[in-house]
């Protein structure tokens, strides 16, 4: 756990000391094609950002429920809980691991 928390840290501090390039990189040409060509255009770029953001979030998310339910089902082939019910007992049972 610890490992992984000073690995986000890293990651976390290269893209903060890195921003300013990142920043530097956005189209002029976007800006200008969006106001010069009305309203529907920007609420396409709009939907397109939105789209961006949160569809690899949900797909990890759906992804990494999807394992735990099947790790779960693994060790526990009897059980009646519902996918949440198994993600909470897995939490559960990490929590518990790591304050151990």
């Amino acid at each position: 756990m610890k490992k992984t928390a000073l690995f986000l840290i890293l990651i976390i501090a290269v893209i903060i000391t890195n921003a300013d390039f990142v920043m530097a990189q956005s189209c002029p040409m976007c800006k200008e094609s969006m106001t010069n060509a009305g309203q529907r255009l920007s609420e396409g770029f709009y939907n397109s950002i939105i789209a961006l953001v949160f569809l690899p979030a949900s797909l990890v998310g759906g992804l990494s429920v999807f394992v735990i339910r099947a790790n779960y089902l693994k060790k526990n082939p009897d059980s009646k809980l519902s996918t949440i019910g198994m993600v909470r007992e897995y939490l559960k049972a990490r929590k518990n691991r790591d304050s151990q």
